[in-house]
């Protein structure tokens, strides 16, 4: 704790990462050195080990300028923002602003992300929606995305996809966020460059039964400062109605998993009951392969982070015209208008995720063109 004190005090994060610090093993060491006298968790100093060898076995020679000296660089930089969390922790409000100054994060999460994405083998699905989108922001409408979410990567590969054509939409978007990209040492400096609307995931909730009630209530703050953001007009609010991050299934293959019809349901009813006009799109993101997150569900922080280098894909489908959906719905039946709608949101998204599959595999380049997928 006195090491903490005085480290606060100087603000030893901001000076520049001692220089001597030029090979991956000196970050290792001195890693490994903060796990022994306590400055920082074992399981972190573990993780990351792991995060730079996995990182630079995938990124170097694969991008131009991507070579040693740039791994120890950003690497440097995840070091001095997760001792930076050990010894003034950041806590996360019910809504987080993206933090540009006196550190930029979101520039430091964007150089980390592009070092592992195959510019030439990725993809923007149907930009003539993206500017559809952008041109309701403009009037003042809302526009929430019920997207799949494949990897702690997704807000990078968003921003790196749509910051040519549509840099507004790629920085001035607000994502639904859980509990691990707040919490865990790794996740949160990259989370601290997004905006955040932080929820408790029920998966987790009644994990400590002390907390739950706290986890509540900041719940229930989200979602107030959510339909103030709608009132308001111009929000675009990414959500992920699965709960979490899409898992391969017992053949291996990374599939979308299924929305949850009470997330979707609420979401409608925050856009309804908002002042300004919302609409909904169904969005697939496709991301897996340049971080895979564990097969199975870990509740344990610190989780490996497995790197590769990959192409990656946004895709936006028509937006939903819930009257039209609903129209033969038994009104008696209180849930078949949200079944029918989580249904089809998650329908018209795998179309669209199967689509970039498609692309991705077989390195489809410029062939896609013709039915709206094109590179960024």
């Amino acid at each position: 704790q006195a090491l903490f004190n005085v480290a606060a005090k100087l603000q030893l994060w901001k000076l520049p990462l001692l220089p001597f610090l030029s090979t991956g093993k000196h970050l290792i060491g001195l890693v490994n050195s903060f796990a022994k006298i306590g400055v920082i968790g074992k399981k972190t100093a573990w993780t990351f080990e792991g995060l730079y060898n996995n990182y630079r076995n995938a990124v170097v020679g694969k991008n131009e300028g991507v070579d040693d000296a740039k791994v120890v660089q950003i690497m440097k930089q995840i070091l001095s923002r997760v001792f930076k969390e050990f010894v003034e922790p950041y806590e996360f409000p019910s809504y987080h602003a993206r933090m540009l100054e006196p550190y930029n994060y979101y520039n430091f999460g964007q150089e980390y992300v592009s070092c592992m994405v195959d510019f030439e083998n990725s993809y923007i699905g149907h930009p003539d929606r993206f500017k559809d989108v952008q041109a309701k922001l403009k009037g003042g409408e809302n526009v929430i995305l019920l997207a799949n979410h494949q990897s702690e990567a997704d807000p990078g590969v968003w921003a790196l996809m749509l910051e040519r054509q549509f840099p507004g939409l790629a920085e001035n978007i607000v994502y639904v966020a859980g509990d691990r990209v707040v919490t865990d040492p790794l996740a949160k400096p990259f989370s601290m460059g997004r905006n955040l609307l932080c929820v408790h995931s029920k998966k987790y909730l009644d994990e400590d039964p002390a907390t739950k009630p706290a986890k509540q209530k900041q719940n229930r703050a989200t979602l107030s400062k959510m339909q103030k953001m709608l009132n308001e007009g111009g929000t675009l609010l990414w959500i992920a109605p699965s709960g979490g991050r899409d898992r391969p299934d017992d053949e291996g293959r990374w599939l979308p998993a299924d929305f949850d019809q009470v997330t979707v349901e609420l979401m409608l009813r925050l856009g309804q009951k908002a002042k300004s006009k919302t609409n909904f799109y169904p969005f697939a993101m496709w991301s897996w392969k340049i971080m895979p997150p564990p097969p199975k569900v870990v509740v344990e922080l610190g989780e490996e982070r497995i790197i590769n280098h990959s192409g990656v894909g946004i895709s936006l489908a028509e937006p939903l015209d819930i009257p039209e959906i609903t129209k033969d719905v038994d009104e008696g039946d209180k849930g078949a208008a949200g079944k029918a709608v989580t249904e089809k949101t998650w329908d018209e998204m795998n179309k669209e995720y199967l689509k970039l599959d498609e692309a991705i595999a077989a390195k489809s380049q410029a062939a896609m063109a013709a039915q709206g997928y094109i590179l960024p």
